[in-house]
């Protein structure tokens, strides 16, 4: 039943439901099919090919390193660029493009990054080789941001790399066509250059076996040869076997147990000469001592002719220490007198003031009193 409060309401239509529903459809029921709109000339219709798109953007990748903020800046910012991952590098003599280089100098920049990641992963790696692998990357991470402002594609612009592409590619089939009409066979080796090869071979088997048993390092052959007193590892195996061969192996024992009470006797003679605390300071005196005796040594053949002429000075230096006595003395008496004058002189300007105020009204005072004087006057 409608509310009483809406009855009587113009714009109300009584005879129809308030409630619209679609009616219940399974949904098996319900058709996906989707029928094309007739051919129009005004609606282009576009041909996609799949393979077309994949041979197109195959070998390609996006990166990711984008800004696609509203901020202001001189550099334009643009979405995903996409590049090619595979590039060639010219022979040896060739001359490069820009970009050819440009493309060199990344890939080598990414393979030596690579490379110093997988030294720095290394547990063998010392903390120093560590250090200066770090130094190393920051500058090559560095000088790669360097490179990659560069912008060179953009630079350049998309019609100048697309044509050194082009151009690589028919390089690429030139070469590998020549290469097919070519019926290019390599020589056979030759049984001299076999053995030679072979020879090689087992020399450097040989010293890479002699280094592994003596050290790759020449400050242990050296210590060997110096010790030995020979030019040559030969030398030095034939004397360390003689003298090997002089030791009778039932003596051996003997000679390890005399030689082990001998280095227990050194190192008690080393404990007991070793110097006290008192010996250690005297020593560290005596040394200062001599240190001071060496450098003055020098100066001992000139003292004698030092201490005479400071002698023969000493008179000179009391007269000239009495005179700038004298001249100070002088200077202040004449400071002295220099300020009683100066104070005489303001006081000889002050009396003279006070005499001559004084005077005019002597002065004064006797005109008046003449003037007086010449009005008591008796009248002849």
């Amino acid at each position: 039943m409608a509310d009483p409060k809406f009855l009587n309401l113009p714009g109300i239509v009584y005879d129809q439901p308030d409630v619209y529903e679609t009616p219940d459809v399974p949904e098996v029921e319900t058709s996906d099919y989707y029928e094309e709109d007739p051919e129009n000339s005004a609606i282009e219709c576009l041909q996609l090919s799949t393979k077309d798109s994949f041979n197109k953007f195959r070998g390609k990748y996006l990166k990711g390193d984008v800004d696609f903020s509203d901020k202001i800046s001189k550099r334009s910012r643009t979405g995903y660029t996409a590049r090619s991952g595979l590039w060639e590098i010219n022979g040896e003599g060739e001359r490069e493009t820009p970009l050819q280089r440009y493309r060199r100098l990344q890939c080598e920049m990414h393979e030596l990054l690579d490379e110093m990641s997988a030294i720095q992963a290394n547990a063998e790696t010392t903390k120093e080789e560590k250090k200066s692998y770090e130094v190393i990357s920051g500058v090559v991470t560095s000088a790669s941001k360097i490179l990659q402002s560069l912008r060179l594609e953009e630079v350049l612009g998309k019609d100048t790399v697309s044509k050194s592409t082009e151009q690589e590619l028919k390089k690429l089939v030139q070469d590998v066509e020549g290469f097919k009409k070519a019926d290019s066979v390599m020589p056979p080796i030759s049984d001299v250059q076999l053995a030679q090869e072979n020879r090689i071979a087992e020399l450097e088997h040989k010293i890479y076996t002699l280094e592994k048993a003596v050290g790759a390092k020449p400050e242990k052959l050296s210590r060997l040869i110096g010790s030995l007193g020979v030019n040559n590892l030969l030398a030095g195996v034939q004397q360390l076997s003689a003298k090997a061969a002089l030791l009778q192996p039932g003596q051996l024992d003997l000679l390890e147990t005399r030689l082990l009470g001998l280095a227990t006797k050194m190192n008690a003679v080393a404990e007991k000469s070793s110097p006290t605390a008192q010996e250690s300071d005297r020593d560290a005196k005596v040394m200062e001592l001599y240190k001071i005796a060496k450098r003055t040594e020098p100066i001992v053949q000139v003292l004698p002719e030092m201490v005479a002429r400071m002698q023969s000075l000493e008179a000179l230096h009391k007269y000239s220490s009495n005179f700038s006595k004298a001249i100070a003395e002088l200077e202040a008496t004449q400071t002295m007198i220099l300020t009683g004058l100066s104070q005489n002189k303001v006081l000889l300007q002050g009396i003279q003031e006070t005499s001559a105020v004084q005077f005019d009204n002597l002065q004064k005072e006797v005109k008046k009193l003449e003037d007086r004087i010449n009005s008591f006057k008796l009248p002849k």
